[in-house]
């Protein structure tokens, strides 16, 4: 009898302390807000790159040999407001260490039926859903050079 009160009173007093795991209101509401919902970091599956006649095309991240990562990459979405974040991207090359590609990159994230659309200046440059990245940008540069900017990334 005397083991079963002191459990009860154990148990009694784990559940008095048990800690509130509840987002607080505005928790939640920036929970619910697109850049909130895509915020993380993501590995890179698919990097391509084209800088005039500069070219990297990895088709699958990591590239591996012998056991050893010699290429991967991350993307990194950080929540800045509502709807706007910041996209971190880099690139570890073995030889030549984490190479950052994007710093510091201001993108906008707009709710477009199951996903979310990434948007800079205006210009649709890729799709998240919180899982996945698929972001393609591209142009010209001042000395009329082709630039494309294409990855895909899964957390």
């Amino acid at each position: 009898m005397k083991k079963l009160v002191i459990f009860l009173f154990v148990l009694g007093a784990f559940i008095a302390c048990k800690k509130d795991n509840d987002p607080k209101p505005d928790e939640q509401e920036s929970l619910t807000e697109p850049a909130a919902k895509v915020a993380g970091t993501y590995k890179l599956t698919s990097f391509h790159f084209i800088n005039g006649a500069n070219e990297v095309e990895l088709e699958k991240l990591p590239v591996l040999e012998s056991g050893k990562t010699v290429a991967s990459g991350t993307a990194k979405i950080t929540r800045k407001s509502d709807g706007k974040a910041i996209l971190d991207l880099s690139l570890f090359i073995e030889g030549e260490g984490t190479l950052p590609i994007l710093e510091k990159f201001e993108i906008e994230v707009q709710e477009s039926g199951k996903v979310f659309g990434l948007y800079s200046d205006g210009e649709r440059i890729g799709d998240a859903d919180g899982g996945f990245i698929i972001f393609n940008v591209s142009g010209k540069s001042a000395a009329g050079d082709d630039l494309l900017l294409a990855f895909n990334a899964n957390k």
